[in-house]
């Protein structure tokens, strides 16, 4: 064999082996998620702009579709007679009222709280308050996209700007 005929086998051998291990390397990072909590219970907190908080316990096991906030309020709505309205946007579904929580001012919108760190905000929007000795902040998402897991908690009240 000539020299350039090595060469170009030992270049194409080189290719061959650098898409193989770029391909066992993506692969590796897609890895399965590890299987969400499937039991125990955590809580939705309707916030009235007056008057007491109403605090539902929801189940996990109960979600039937999926372990986010749409689930559990569909379960409040469900298995409590909770009003809800709510629109389609690009982003999800925005939350137009719940229950007590119900915007009347121009200025005013419904606004999610959550103790799941990853939802959590973090923009300079990002506001945090304590319910029942819990640190929630301001979600980064809208319902629809919101994590739930055992003993969080979500907070929904009117908010203004």
């Amino acid at each position: 064999m000539n020299k350039k005929r090595i060469l170009a086998v030992v270049l194409t051998l080189a290719l061959v082996l650098s898409l193989v291990f770029a391909f066992a390397a993506c692969n590796d990072g897609e890895q399965t998620p590890p299987p969400q909590e499937s039991e125990g219970t955590f809580r939705v907190v309707l916030m009235p702009k007056t008057g007491e908080a109403q605090e539902y316990t929801v189940d996990i096991s109960l979600l039937d579709d999926g372990l986010n906030g749409e689930a559990a309020v569909m379960q409040l709505v469900g298995n409590h007679g909770v009003e809800l309205r709510w629109e389609e946007s690009s982003y999800g579904k925005y939350l137009l009222s719940i229950g007590c929580v119900q915007p009347t001012e121009a200025n005013e919108f419904v606004q999610l709280f959550t103790s799941v760190e990853k939802d959590k905000g973090v923009d300079a929007y990002a506001v945090t308050m304590e319910y029942d000795g819990v640190s929630l902040t301001t979600s980064r998402w809208g319902i629809s996209q919101m994590s739930v897991e055992k003993d969080c908690i979500i907070l929904i009240k009117v908010g203004s700007y």
